[in-house]
């Protein structure tokens, strides 16, 4: 069989199929060994080839915490989670810390408990003495939203009156996945 000379189109279509091929390692073929020598088979022929994968999708954006949302998890999960019927792997109280204060502990609390794989967790924010909300209960959410907790973290919702009621919060962490 004869072979052609190859176009400029083919060789610019060859050059965009082959840019991201990758040869695994050189093996032989000896039924093209025989016949041909090693000059007169293109490279491609004597190697294996494995195509590189397409480059990963960059993650979706994660959306904003509502408290009381669920959105990100299962029907049941999300019921046993808003009802308080989750076990509680640990607590965290902010009452008498300074908004300074409260931040840092609150990251290293969340970050400490998803790293043991903690489940569920409740943040004590007290109610604040003025009237209406008081200062760490309104910034939790926030600091909750913002990296590096937001990415730990699945949901938030108001705890039940036995785990602090308005004066506390569920935190449903993610899974920690096997590496």
């Amino acid at each position: 069989m004869a072979r052609r000379a190859l176009t400029s189109d083919d060789e610019k279509v060859w050059r965009f199929v082959t840019r991201q091929v990758n040869p695994l390692h050189e093996r032989r073929h000896p039924e093209t060994e025989d016949a041909r020598s090693e000059d007169d088979v293109p490279q491609v022929v004597t190697r294996a080839l494995e195509v590189s994968p397409p480059p990963r999708a960059a993650p979706r954006p994660l959306s904003a915490l509502v408290l009381g949302g669920t959105a990100d998890i299962d029907r049941r999960t999300a019921q046993r989670f808003k009802r308080g019927e989750m076990a509680v792997d640990g607590r965290i109280d902010l009452h008498g810390l300074t908004l300074d204060q409260a931040h840092v502990a609150l990251v290293s609390f969340v970050r400490s408990a998803a790293a043991r794989g903690d489940r569920c967790v409740v943040v004590v924010t007290g109610k604040g003495k003025a009237p209406g909300v008081g200062k760490i209960k309104r910034e939790t959410p926030h600091w909750l939203n913002q990296a590096p907790l937001r990415g730990v973290i699945l949901a938030v919702s108001e705890a039940r009156h036995r785990d602090g009621g308005s004066g506390a919060l569920y935190v449903l962490l993610k899974r920690k996945r096997a590496e």
